[in-house]
């Protein structure tokens, strides 16, 4: 947390004395505008992709705890649904998945599974200021293991699917057996003084193990050794609750598995606008949502 707090300071004064601007120039991109609401149902265009993906059975996960909407990317959403814009915009890629919600109050969405957490995990510590937010990664791990599915994929409810490579997630789920998308390509040593809610990393990595983000993750029913390493992270999790990349850290040390890591095409985050190729948008990201004209 002092970390944190130094670097901030130092980012500010680098502000101040006009080495530092607090954001990059923005860019007007030149996309219509789309939302939820008038993105088309997509329809294959390759019989042999459509054949693919008809004979899986596909499941998404969201894990939403506290009744209170908070984006921590900063968006404020008015839209209907508190799955939105990820269940709407992933219903006209995938509209014959399954759907779940893991919810500790009645999060009834038609279409989609409710399964409410009537006692959930890590109740000696709802002090905690992020309570919820562990609360919610947790069940995004266990999601997964719960699934029967052969191609489970846990998401947070502020994406927006942006082009049908989002079947390529799939394809590289079976031939990988779980993944999760990479983050700032930086060491675990500036994840822990750089972000809230971390804690430090003491194994001989000497914290400079890979870091990841959390959205989106897959599992496929086939992967022994995916299960093994979501188990983990639930386990980690428990043992010392924290901001999800530390824990996924920890089970990766502790089990010495490693997911595939998903390109940044798979979770565009403020900072990589136009970066190309995109399949995925984080519009918790404001800064997202405008450069893509995303309604939200």
């Amino acid at each position: 947390m002092i970390n944190t707090l130094i670097w901030r300071l130092k980012e500010a004064w680098g502000v101040i004395i006009g080495k530092k601007i607090t954001q990059k120039k923005f860019i007007k991109s030149s996309f219509p505008e789309i939302s939820v609401d008038n993105q088309p149902l997509y329809q294959f265009k390759d019989p042999q992709l459509e054949a693919y993906i008809k004979s899986k059975k596909i499941e998404f996960v969201f894990s939403e705890f506290n009744e209170n909407r908070v984006n921590a990317g900063g968006s404020e959403f008015s839209l209907g649904s508190r799955l939105d814009p990820s269940l709407s915009s992933l219903r006209k890629f995938f509209p014959d998945a399954q759907y779940t919600v893991y919810s500790d109050f009645d999060l009834n969405i038609e279409g989609v599974q409710l399964k409410k957490v009537e006692n959930p995990v890590l109740q000696d510590k709802t002090d905690h200021p992020r309570h919820f937010y562990h609360l919610a990664d947790y069940y995004k791990f266990k999601g997964m293991l719960d699934s029967d599915a052969d191609i489970v994929v846990s998401i947070d409810s502020d994406m927006f699917v942006w082009s049908e490579n989002i079947y390529r997630l799939i394809y590289l789920t079976e031939k990988f057996g779980y993944c999760v998308p990479s983050s700032s390509g930086r060491s675990m040593n500036f994840e822990v003084e750089n972000q809230l809610d971390t804690i430090s990393i003491t194994d001989e990595s000497n914290g400079l193990g890979i870091n990841c983000n959390i959205t989106p993750m897959s599992l496929s029913k086939n992967s022994d050794a995916g299960r093994k390493y979501y188990e983990m992270c639930c386990q980690k999790l428990e043992e010392e609750p924290s901001r999800a990349s530390i824990a996924m850290w920890k089970a990766a040390w502790e089990t010495g598995l490693i997911p595939y890591f998903l390109p940044k095409e798979f979770c565009v985050v403020r900072g990589l606008e136009g970066m190309g190729h995109e399949v995925l948008l984080h519009i918790g990201h404001p800064e997202v949502a405008k450069y893509y004209n995303i309604k939200i």
